[in-house]
């Protein structure tokens, strides 16, 4: 028997694009076009737009991709289809990311394996019988570490530092410092306080000298 341990994990409210997700994963983009086209794993946001797609997924999506590499060396992608198609039908939004399951084998020709639930409680939704072959716990955990520090790496390495952005819809529309959710206000009312540079940038690590200056002058044109 082969047991899988999930938890739902919460994370900062955040989404990626389907080009971040395939930089901090590291699926290839053909696999990820082949386990969405087979509904193995999916984005929160999946919407026709024009003649494309826009896609974002949240941290627990990033986790689902993360397990599906996993699985993937260790289970066939028959297999993987069959655990995500069994728990759907349980309605489980996010298969890969949220529920305890093991893989049986049976022992049986017409079905050499078969995918049992295991509920909150602990116990099996359905009694079972077959042969132990061996038993897995994912890490979870260690997986959903090194997502986010692979995320704060990805951001960290991709944005320019001394830039202001708008996004509408995010943190009310207020200006923020690329590629962050600081906001330019924050900055400001800091450094109305009597904080120095040097103290902001503790407070915010990530921040530097050039993005503290562009908040103030920010105020200062405003």
């Amino acid at each position: 028997m082969s047991t899988v341990v999930f938890s739902f994990v919460q994370d900062i409210e955040r989404s990626w694009t389907t080009e971040q997700v395939l930089r901090i994963t590291g699926v290839s983009k053909r696999r990820l076009a082949y386990w969405l086209d087979r509904g193995i794993i999916g984005a929160d946001v999946d919407e026709a737009r024009g003649r494309g797609r826009v896609r974002l997924w949240s941290f627990a999506n990033l986790v689902e991709v993360r397990v599906a590499l996993w699985l993937r060396d260790r289970v066939s992608l028959q297999l993987i289809g069959k655990i995500v198609e069994h728990l759907r039908k349980r309605g489980v939004d996010q298969p890969l990311a949220e529920i305890r399951f093991a893989v049986v084998d049976t022992g049986k020709a017409k079905r050499p394996t078969d995918v049992v639930v295991q509920g909150p409680e602990g116990a099996w939704e359905t009694p079972f019988e077959g042969q132990v072959v061996m038993e897995v716990v994912l890490p979870l955990e260690r997986f959903a570490d090194e997502l986010r520090q692979a995320s704060e790496r990805d951001r960290a390495k991709r944005r320019q530092a001394g830039r202001v952005e708008r996004h509408r819809g995010r943190m009310g529309s207020a200006e923020v410092l690329a590629g962050t959710r600081v906001p330019i206000a924050a900055i400001q009312r800091l450094n109305a306080a009597g904080w120095p540079a040097e103290r902001i940038i503790e407070n915010y690590p990530g921040l530097t000298r050039r993005d503290v200056a562009v908040a103030l002058k920010a105020k200062a044109a405003g």
